[in-house]
């Protein structure tokens, strides 16, 4: 199977953990894909699309179909891609595309655009899936997944260090981030290479997750894989991923300090064990099946 990818992020050398997990979704074996995405995060974005858009369309070969990542803004140029190709498409909602970035009156309509023209809609999490529903569409629910093999269960450290990987976001809780952890990382804080994320990981006892929303939460899965106890906010994808007193903590009344400070002597390796369903592995299967059902009935049409 061949095909063009177009994604508003994947990994920069300004950037390198930008769209990292798109990057892994499409390193399977059976899969040969042309990724169009951005060469650059520091030009206008209305450049940005209008390169991807033009690279969308002249990208030479024969392809499958076309996988657009991220509703918007991207999935309006996978969109059109597909459209002028004559191709099927399939877009992965990844959470806020179809959230937070769909509240005005114009950016609604072309999310709603891209979901209903689109042949089949993958998304994240239950959590994003309900608001593909409520743009006027459906779709299916494959979880991102994450290289299990990265991760080696260490033993925890001898002190309690708390771990933040968020960013500057503050939708992603960086104020209490700031007051409660050890070490704050991510965009606009200190950016971190994907390499480095397990022995990070391995030198802190817990890992924060304070947001406000998450559609699923890959920091809190890469913890888990990696032995951490998480605390992280009871909102959205986050509970799907953190099981209550098993691999971390919900908190649903704001207080982190306190849930902190109860963090129990957990194993490392009992935590580590609850991510096998997270395998990239899974998640690649998954996406190989639903393009094989999608193709097998756009041939029959």
């Amino acid at each position: 199977m061949r095909l063009l990818v177009i994604t508003a992020r994947y990994p920069l050398p300004e950037q390198p953990a930008a769209g990292a997990f798109v990057r892994r979704r499409l390193a399977d074996q059976g899969l040969r894909s042309t990724v169009v995405a951005p060469r650059t995060l520091r030009s206008p974005a209305w450049r940005r699309y209008l390169d991807l858009l033009w690279r969308g369309l002249t990208a030479r070969g024969r392809f499958d179909g076309v996988e657009g990542h991220f509703v918007l803004p991207s999935g309006v140029v996978a969109l059109v891609v597909a459209r002028v190709r004559r191709l099927p498409l399939v877009v992965v909602a990844h959470g806020s595309d179809v959230g937070a970035m769909t509240r005005h009156g114009v950016m609604r309509w072309l999310a709603r655009r891209v979901v209903r023209g689109a042949d089949l809609v993958v998304a994240n999490s239950e959590e994003t899936r309900g608001a593909v529903q409520a743009l006027g569409a459906d779709a299916i629910v494959i979880p991102p997944g994450i290289e299990l093999d990265r991760f080696v269960v260490a033993p925890r450290p001898g002190r309690r260090r708390v771990l933040y990987l968020g960013g500057a976001d503050p939708a992603k809780g960086v104020a209490v981030a700031r007051e409660l952890a050890d070490t704050l990382l991510g965009p606009g804080l200190s950016v971190v290479d994907p390499a480095e994320i397990p022995a990070i990981l391995a030198a802190h006892d817990a890992v924060l997750v304070p947001s406000r929303a998450e559609a699923f939460g890959l920091v809190a899965a890469e913890a888990i894989a990696a032995g951490r106890w998480v605390v992280a906010a009871d909102v959205g994808g986050l509970r799907s991923v953190v099981t209550n007193g098993v691999n971390g903590t919900l908190v649903a009344d704001g207080d982190y300090a306190a849930a902190l400070a109860r963090v129990p002597d957990y194993d490392p390796a009992t935590v580590a064990a609850t991510a096998a369903r997270f395998d990239v592995a899974t998640q690649r299967r998954a996406m190989a099946d639903a393009w094989e059902r999608l193709l097998a009935s756009s041939e029959g049409r």
